[in-house]
């Protein structure tokens, strides 16, 4: 408080230099926490309002549950068609997972979805299906077609209650959704993943369809060429007579059969001419060609050479035994010579043919020979054909071959289109959740207090700033532009414990302990009237206030008796006619201010010695109110007989915003003290009555805060004098 540090620092400027208030100060952490105390009981309200609304909030959400499954991505692009196809394992690079990731979270499979599942007759993604009024109307009939923008609307909507995400850097994404419904909710995670599935089968049998057909077209406009190439290479062939088995032209296959011929037609002709002449030779010895080895190997001579043997014998018997002239043997000689005749006959034949059969084998021989020139001239022709057949033929080896790739690779690709899998797998199908995800009550509550905390640092801040109150001496200076006439402590926040009965009265207090921090208080005061005294012609001191119930009764009785127990001859006026706040404090009277200004009665009657402290009090009876007492010339008739026989007359004048009398005493006084109650009175109110009092032509000698708890002062950290309370305590105590 103000009486604690040096008067230098309480006491306004010399009276002959102006008042200039000093310049704002910035707010300190201190300061900061000083004023959060100060609103603590509005910020525990609003912190306690608010963390009760967030959490009735998330209490009274409809409750949401969230079924999650996975599936396992495999981007190979399998080909079980293929004989080579390796099986098993994962390619190093994962990107193709991201990949349908970001498939999983298209809109384009959410459509899909809606379309599958025609969520866009379900309320809680079209709310035009909801029943209105409460459910009293009936819901609206299913639709069949939806416009296409009601499914956007509800593919956005049910976008944003799915979600996809990959497990770390794992092959498994996690597919989700969150429904009201936890039936509803497994079954679309399931139905995205299952679209997802099928939208990649069908996407693959789409490529494989596409496929076949551009294969299909390919392979029959390759049929056509190859058989075109295939008829130009026969007609060619055809027109120049090369015609082929087992790989060799017809010309070539006659010529070598006819060497084939003519090697075989030498080797018979020089047989059958080395047989007729071994024959010839053999006729030339005069055996008359019996030992012809042709005739030698005729059954023919054998049969007849046998007969000859059996007639010679024959005929030798007859010759013993009979003449030659004998019939029998003369029959005999004949038949025997008829059969060496038709021996004869049949050798000469035998000659005859090989002669002929020499001669034969010499002609074939030579036809062959001039076949043979005939094929080798047809061989040649063949040739120079040749190379305008291996142009042909090359073309149509090519067209067949390409036809044949693709036939093959047709049939692959419609082995594909029975074997096709998708790139993933469901790695587990998402269960039917048994609790809610949400509301999340632990986290509503952490949500709840940390917006009471915000809330209510807001609204102690805002308070604070909108309906700012004085506490300080800087306050006070900067707000007010008046000077700083000190702190009058809250006695509660002093009075020592155990104090009770009529010692702990303030007014009392300061009587019965005059080194007290109290009573320092009011002789700081004392001193600042003294100071800033101007002659004789500052006796008469009107206090005053903005509102009511500021102290300012008791504040000027305990300065009364504090000037009086200094020496001084003071008289302390109730001017509060209404409430008379000093004469309670003293006791009813019967004689007053008014009977003494309207009745006449003189001053000694109607003056209030107090005893404990020599002043004298002139009290306001509560008999009645009358009208503009301070206007009139009497009152200042009394005013100048209390000025003329008391040092201090000090005017106990009612609030300066509520009463008329206190401007005009304000007026009359030679100087005025205005109490302000320390963080209680509206700045705006306090700056009000300021003006009032300037505009009046009031000497405002200082502003006075009142009612100062300067424990809080102290702790809150305003900047005043009451921070060193705390090393003073022990010095008052000690001096009471």
């Amino acid at each position: 408080m103000n009486n604690l540090i040096p008067l230098s620092h309480e006491l306004p400027a010399h009276p002959g230099q102006p008042f200039r208030p000093i310049e704002p100060e910035r707010m300190h952490l201190r300061q900061l926490f000083g004023i959060l105390l100060q609103r603590a009981k509005l910020g525990l309200g609003v912190a306690g309002v608010v963390f009760i609304l967030v959490l009735a909030a998330f209490a009274m959400k409809t409750p949401a549950y969230s079924a999650m499954g996975s599936v396992v991505i495999d981007p190979k692009h399998e080909n079980l068609a293929r004989a080579d196809q390796q099986q098993g394992g994962l390619p190093p690079d994962t990107s193709a997972v991201d990949t349908q990731v970001e498939i999983l979270r298209s809109p384009v499979l959410a459509e899909t979805v809606v379309r599958r599942l025609k969520l866009y007759n379900d309320p809680e993604f079209n709310p035009q299906m909801a029943p209105g009024f409460f459910g009293l109307a009936p819901a609206r009939p299913p639709v069949a077609n939806p416009d296409p923008r009601l499914v956007a609307r509800v593919t956005s909507t049910v976008l944003a209650h799915s979600w996809a995400r990959r497990a770390g850097l794992t092959y498994v994404v996690q597919v989700g959704f969150t429904s009201s419904s936890p039936a509803k909710a497994a079954l679309i995670a399931n139905t995205f993943m299952d679209s997802y599935l099928q939208r990649q089968l069908d996407g693959k049998l789409r490529a494989v369809t596409r496929a076949n057909g551009e294969l299909g077209m390919s392979l029959e406009k390759m049929r056509r060429d190859a058989e075109v190439a295939e008829a130009r290479v026969q007609e060619y062939r055809n027109a120049h007579g090369l015609f082929s088995a087992e790989g060799a032209t017809m010309a070539e296959q006659e010529v070598s059969t006819i060497n084939q011929q003519i090697a075989i037609a030498k080797a018979d002709t020089a047989e059958k001419r080395a047989r007729l002449a071994a024959a010839m030779v053999q006729l030339r010895n005069g055996q008359g060609g019996a030992d012809v080895g042709a005739a030698l190997g005729s059954d023919t001579i054998k049969e007849l050479r046998k007969r000859e043997a059996e007639v010679s014998v024959k005929l030798a018997q007859l010759q013993t035994d009979f003449k030659p002239e004998y019939p029998e043997v003369k029959r005999t000689q004949a038949e025997l010579t008829d059969i060496r005749h038709q021996i004869q006959s049949e050798i000469n034949r035998i000659l005859s043919s090989l002669r002929a059969e020499a001669s034969a084998a010499a002609g074939r021989e030579a036809s062959l020979l001039g076949s043979r020139g005939v094929a080798q001239g047809g061989l040649a022709a063949n040739g120079q054909a040749q190379v305008g057949l291996l142009a042909l033929q090359q073309r149509a080896d090519a067209a067949k071959q390409i036809y044949e790739a693709y036939l093959n690779r047709a049939k692959q690709v419609a082995a594909e289109g029975s074997l096709q899998q998708a790139d993933a797998s469901v790695n587990s199908p998402a269960t039917i959740p048994t609790s809610p995800s949400s509301p999340n009550m632990k986290l509503g509550a952490a949500l709840a207090f940390l917006a009471a905390l915000i809330s209510a640092g807001a609204a102690m801040l805002m308070a604070e700033f909108w309906d700012k109150h004085l506490r300080s001496r800087l306050d006070v200076e900067r707000e007010l532009g008046v000077p700083f006439a000190g702190v009058l402590p809250d006695f509660r926040s002093i009075k020592p414990k155990g104090l009770r009965g009529p010692a702990a009265e303030p007014s009392e207090y300061l009587v019965s302990h005059p080194f007290s921090g109290f009573a320092e208080a009011f002789r700081n005061l004392r001193a600042f009237l003294m100071i800033s005294a101007r002659g004789d012609d500052a006796k008469l001191i009107a206090i005053t206030s903005a509102v009511p119930r500021e102290g300012k009764s008791l504040t000027s009785f305990c300065l009364a008796r504090t000037l009086a127990l200094s020496g001084a001859r003071v008289v302390l006026v109730d001017c509060d006619l209404r409430q008379r706040g000093v004469t309670k404090l003293i006791g009813p009277r019967e004689i007053g201010l008014v009977e003494v200004v309207q009745d006449k009665i003189p001053l000694a009657e109607a003056l209030v010695h107090d005893a404990k402290s020599n002043c004298f009090v002139l009290p306001a009876t509560g008999k009645s109110v009358p009208h503009d007492l301070f206007s009139n010339p009497e009152t200042d008739e009394v005013f100048r007989q209390l000025s003329a026989q008391f040092d201090y007359v000090i005017l106990d004048a009612p609030p300066i915003l509520g009463v008329a009398d206190a401007r005009i005493l304000a007026a009359k006084a030679d100087r005025v003290l205005y109490l302000v109650q320390w963080n209680k009175t509206p700045l705006r109110a306090a700056q009000s009555a300021v003006d009032i009092l300037q505009e009046c032509g009031a000497n405002v000698a200082g502003a006075l805060l009142t009612k100062v708890n300067v424990k809080g002062q102290a702790r809150y950290g305003y900047g005043d004098s009451s921070d060193y309370y705390g090393y003073f305590k022990n010095y008052y105590i000690a001096a009471a």
